[in-house]
């Protein structure tokens, strides 16, 4: 079936699909998959600097390595240990400081991700999900959020970024979080009802930035079915423009979609196979949901 196919086939399917958060990993990411953020940093590369808040942004570019180890790794279950110890720290060029350049110990820096190659991010829970938000969007970022809820993420990626959008389908919530966030531009909007005020803002996010970026977390009481139907329809929305509209990096939160990817994934969170384990999730398992989207189980595994 046409729909079927269009509704259950891997999105996205050019990206680097990477499971950054398995559903047992209770203190934040995947320790394989880790090392794209916290090892092995070089000169030049930007590093997103942790300044004790989700709201203070800190893009810098590495200028030197001061005292560090060879072959020295760090991931989040040591950095409290490297804090104690100042087991290594990093010359920064800042591009906002007066002096131009800092020490940092290297422990308060997370690699901000290069925008090739292009990836889909799952992870499995809040924390997270906004520690993503606030390390790997700059200010020559546009981002997309899908889900804003009480607009806390939103803020985040507003602090952050050049131009953010968050969105959500529910009235009652927009107009919560635009009285906490009076300063965030969230719009009320049904995807799957208005099409084309979705596609003339992405086109607005990518047209001014440099980088075009989504986040989506539709709810945790949410079925991986639903998580995987707006993730398909945003794909084919995205490429029904002469002009595809292509995001850099692409941020699922979901436990289900999560459990599913890290079953298949190997040591370092890479997402293998030919998208069997997405279907697992994005199949609905009721009679009645199968109907609704027009596809039989039977017909789509």
């Amino acid at each position: 079936m046409e729909a079927a196919s269009a509704v259950f086939s891997l999105p996205f399917a050019t990206h680097l699909w990477q499971c950054a958060q398995r559903p047992c990993d209770k203190r934040g990411f995947s320790p394989g998959w880790a090392g794209n953020l916290f090892e092995d940093f070089r000169p030049g590369e930007v590093v997103a600097v942790d300044l004790r808040s989700n709201l203070k942004h800190c893009h810098a570019r590495v200028a030197d390595m001061v005292g560090i180890a060879p072959g020295l790794q760090y991931d989040e279950l040591c950095a409290g240990l490297a804090r104690r110890c100042q087991a290594g720290r990093i010359l920064l060029h800042l591009p906002e400081s007066v002096e131009n350049v800092a020490s940092f110990s290297i422990s308060r820096l997370t690699r901000v991700l290069p925008s090739t190659p292009q990836r889909v991010l799952v992870v499995n829970e809040t924390v997270s999900y906004r520690r993503l938000a606030k390390t790997q969007v700059g200010k020559a970022d546009g981002v997309l959020e899908i889900g804003s809820s009480f607009g806390e993420c939103t803020q985040i990626l507003t602090k952050h970024a050049k131009a953010v959008v968050g969105i959500d389908n529910s009235q009652e919530l927009v107009e919560e979080s635009r009285r906490r966030y009076p300063f965030c531009q969230i719009e009320l909007l049904n995807c799957f009802h208005e099409r084309e005020r979705l596609l003339e803002l992405c086109r607005e996010l990518q047209e001014g930035t440099e980088n075009f970026k989504i986040f989506v977390d539709i709810g945790g009481d949410r079925s991986s079915t639903a998580v995987c139907r707006i993730l398909s329809f945003l794909d084919e929305v995205l490429n029904s423009v002469p002009s595809p509209l292509v995001p850099c990096l692409v941020v699922v939160k979901c436990q289900g979609l999560s459990e599913a990817a890290a079953a298949c994934s190997d040591p370092m969170g890479n997402i293998s196979g030919s998208g069997d384990w997405w279907q697992t999730c994005a199949v609905p398992s009721s009679t009645r949901q199968q109907r609704k989207w027009g596809v039989a189980r039977s017909e789509s595994l």
